[in-house]
């Protein structure tokens, strides 16, 4: 034999305190495996620590393994170097029960006499197999320490395997449920979200293309988020045969995001948006007005002389102030529509944005904010006024020039008298 066969010859770990079972394994199979002989478990263990990468299979004298073997199987049974090597007893007669109980504490299979060549390779050739299939199993049960949902789905979109089960999956306590050969609208709570699930799923079937997206469950206030990422599996032939995936929970993650997004849109203050924010609606609001249709109306405010609250009250008084009117211009029951968002402008002005409100309505809007600024309770100071400019987009509006007559409306009705409101077309 060739130093290039050598290297690619299989090596067997032969553990036997009876050097007959050792002398017949060696003759009868040197030409296709090498061996590693020792006989006793702890010259066995050492053996395999110092060359376990090398071992394809350890093939064990059944009556050693019944009187001194147990914690020997259970180590290579459970250890994760030695977890995907298969242990075939050998036994020298008839097995007894001993024996024979030993396939249930990690041993794979059991070779009696007479041996022969053929069949003997062919179980541990079957043995090899076997325990590379069934490390399915074992890295399944490995991952299952994992705080992520690590699942397989066939072409049906069904669970092959899921490493575990979110509260959001519904099912009885039965200790032999499984959730193999079940869909996501079989078994999930959210209804909607199962059969988002389903869709992405088919998508992938079909195209063979994978996702990835975050998914909410729960109400706004105890809402969890799960980021999903899925990724088709293909067989030889490269068609798509399933699909492999990932579930893990980013709710701190996602909550952090959308915090940090808040608070890049809002003014701190208030809690309106920030003027960069209304900005941006309105350039997207006229946008969607000149490719869809519809109305937009903007309506510009600034409070009456509060330089006089701040001097004679302090700002903390004209912190409250300003808080009170943003509170009145998230009141949609008084604006009278959902279709509305409102941001500080900056200082004491303030912009709102209507949507499919026409001038004569977005006048009535601002004469309404109007009233129930000037009729608002602020403790120890007297009642403050606001001045208004309203005024409606045309369809060759920019933000620049709707913004500017707006503003040129604001200053109108600041020049009037204060406290009233003006529309410029």
């Amino acid at each position: 034999m060739n130093s290039e066969q050598n290297n690619k010859i299989k090596k067997l770990l032969l553990i036997s305190e009876n050097s007959r079972i050792s002398s017949e394994m060696g003759t009868l199979l040197n030409d296709r495996y090498s061996f590693i002989f020792s006989d006793s478990i702890e010259a066995g263990i050492q053996q395999l620590e110092q060359n376990y990468s090398n071992i394809s299979a350890i093939l064990l004298d059944s009556m050693l393994a019944a009187k001194k073997g147990k914690e020997f199987m259970a180590r290579v049974k459970e250890e994760p170097r030695f977890m995907f090597i298969p242990i075939i007893l050998v036994a020298s007669g008839i097995p007894m029960n001993e024996e024979i109980e030993c396939l249930s504490q990690g041993a794979v299979d059991i070779i009696v006499p007479p041996f022969h060549k053929k069949l003997t390779e062919q179980r541990i050739e079957n043995a090899i197999r076997l325990k590379d299939s069934a490390s399915f199993y074992e890295i399944e049960r490995m991952l299952m320490a994992l705080p992520s949902n690590i699942y397989l789905k066939d072409a049906d979109c069904k669970y092959v395997f899921a490493t575990r089960d979110w509260y959001h999956i519904e099912h009885d306590n039965d200790p032999a449920w499984t959730i193999r050969g079940k869909t996501d609208v079989d078994i999930r709570k959210d209804t909607e979200n199962a059969l988002a699930a389903m869709e992405a799923d088919k998508e992938i079937i079909r195209t063979g293309k994978g996702t990835s997206y975050v998914i909410k469950v729960g109400a706004d206030d105890e809402a969890e988020y799960f980021e999903v990422i899925k990724e088709p599996v293909k067989d030889k032939n490269d068609r798509v045969c399933g699909i492999v995936g990932l579930l893990n929970n980013v709710t701190e993650h996602e909550r952090l995001r959308r915090r940090l997004k808040t608070a890049a849109d809002t003014d701190g203050l208030t809690g309106l948006l920030n003027r960069r924010k209304i900005q941006s609606r309105i350039r997207k609001g006229l946008a969607v007005m000149k490719e869809k249709g519809g109305t937009r109306c903007l309506i510009m405010l600034d409070i009456d002389d509060f330089k006089q609250v701040n001097d004679t009250y302090g700002h903390n008084t004209g912190d409250m102030v300003l808080k009170g009117l943003a509170g009145i211009l998230m009141d949609d029951e008084l604006i009278g529509t959902e279709d509305f968002c409102a941001g500080r402008w900056g200082g004491e002005e303030f912009m709102l944005l209507l949507k499919n409100s026409d001038l004569a309505e977005a006048k009535n809007i601002a004469e309404r904010i109007r009233i129930a600024f000037s009729s608002m309770d602020l403790g120890n100071i007297p009642s403050q006024t606001i001045s208004l400019g309203v005024t409606q987009a045309n369809p060759d509006d920019t933000v620049d020039s709707l913004c500017s007559r707006v503003d040129k409306a604001l200053y109108k009705a600041k020049k009037s008298g204060k406290n009233t409101v003006i529309e410029l077309k």
